[in-house]
């Protein structure tokens, strides 16, 4: 039998309720959570760009009147993109007067209040019988991985997916305050059914407009590879032919230094084609966004942001099970740079040529010799040796250290080879 919120225990331990059969939300309750679901709706519909889980965590905060309201989400961080399971979960978006204090707060799931939600997928309350407000804190008490999260008397509504549920919300009073019904328990599940199928729907605008964005990328890659790439090609052969009129040899250097410029161009045009018109797989970590994510989390560490380059199809050949690695190599590189190089400039290279990746971080600092950087790098190794790469650290011409790390590739899938020429 399923008890009743705030169940008094000799031992004092927090009480988890559940939704029972005498669970009757009062009118008014029906009211305010059926305002908060209309709200939630027209919010998704006026703006399908806003933030989905600050306008729920509005829209709870409004209806259940909680002193700390959290929209949480599954954190999957620096596991593996082939987990079923998140480990870790975030606080997406939080309201109240302790907003402050838990927005972003990644926490363990297991062993937390809200993971028992994310795994059983039923919503319940969570109170403490002697409402001293010392939630997983008190003496002979577990210690809850979202102590912050929950302050007090709180309802934890999970919104179900296909699968497990996508977010779990929570509303919390202050310690000592009125605590939530089984009726308001009730009427704020009816509420997450209904959130649920709204973000559901809104996913799906989202996801026409992804399609719609692809079609028109896909569109300008093709104009500048048919119309752009050929005139430019053309251009650099009748620079080539003028080169062979003139008897000037300084001449004659400079119109060959322009052709091979055309053909960096040319070059770099081809990279944006194919990134406009080869996505990553679903579901996929894009290797290009992951590093250019990764360069903007550290730019505030350099004097000068990192310049990025790219050169082949490297979202279609680099499998999932290597990007890890790679975004892994680039994180530790930079990191060097940052600890140890007192560097001005850095530059990453990430490139695809015949069947391998090279990744190469250069900086204009102090260079190997002399330095603590070779300690540093012994797990980057590994991680090549896993590929059947290399790793080197080396001094760099006129100053500084070039890192370059390569792994082999798997066999190159069929039509991708005409990128790589």
């Amino acid at each position: 039998m399923l008890h009743e919120p705030r169940l008094a225990v000799p031992d004092g331990r927090p009480v988890y309720g559940e939704i029972g059969h005498s669970a009757a939300p009062s009118r008014d309750s029906r009211r305010r959570w059926a305002a908060a679901a209309a709200a939630l709706v027209d919010a998704l519909v006026a703006e399908p760009a806003a933030d989905r889980l600050g306008v729920l965590a509005d829209c709870v905060a409004a209806a259940s009147a909680a002193d700390l309201t959290c929209a949480i989400v599954p954190w999957w961080g620096d596991q593996a993109g082939g987990a079923e399971v998140a480990t870790e979960s975030i606080v997406g978006a939080a309201r109240g007067s302790r907003a402050a204090n838990v927005n972003g707060l990644v926490f363990a799931s297991t062993g937390s209040i809200t993971g028992r939600a994310f795994d059983g997928g039923r919503p319940f309350l969570f109170d403490r019988p002697d409402g001293d407000g010392g939630y997983g804190f008190g003496v002979g008490l577990p210690l809850y991985s979202d102590s912050t999260v929950v302050i007090g008397p709180t309802m934890v509504v999970p919104l179900t997916g296909p699968q497990r549920p996508t977010v779990v919300v929570t509303a919390s009073r202050a310690p000592g305050t009125e605590p939530f019904t089984a009726g308001d328990l009730e009427a704020a599940s009816e509420f997450g059914r209904l959130a649920c199928a709204a973000l559901h729907v809104d996913s799906g605008h989202g996801e026409r407009e992804r399609q719609a964005l692809q079609l028109d990328r896909d569109r300008i890659g093709r104009d500048l590879h048919d119309r752009v790439v050929q005139r430019i090609y053309a251009a650099g052969l009748a620079v080539q032919a003028v080169g062979r009129l003139t008897a000037d040899l300084a001449l004659r250097q400079r119109l060959t230094d322009e052709v091979a410029a055309l053909d960096t161009v040319i070059a770099e045009i081809r990279a944006a084609v194919f990134s406009l018109s080869a996505p990553a797989p679903t579901g996929r970590v894009s290797v290009r966004r992951g590093i250019r994510d990764l360069l903007e989390e550290l730019r505030t560490l350099f004097p000068r942001p990192p310049i990025l380059s790219f050169s082949g199809a490297i979202d279609l050949l680099v499998p999932a099970a290597l990007t890890e690695d790679v975004l892994a190599v680039v994180r530790e590189g930079l990191t060097n740079v940052v600890r140890h190089a007192q560097a001005q400039e850095t530059w990453v290279c990430a490139s695809v040529t015949a069947q391998v990746l090279t990744v190469e971080i250069s900086d204009d600092g102090d260079g190997v010799s002399g330095s603590r950087r070779l300690s540093g790098i012994a797990n980057l190794s590994v991680r090549a040796e896993r590929w059947q790469g290399m790793l080197s650290l080396t001094d760099r011409r006129p100053r500084g250290t070039r890192l370059r790390w390569t792994a082999s590739l798997p066999d190159v899938p069929d039509g991708a080879d005409r990128f790589l020429r």
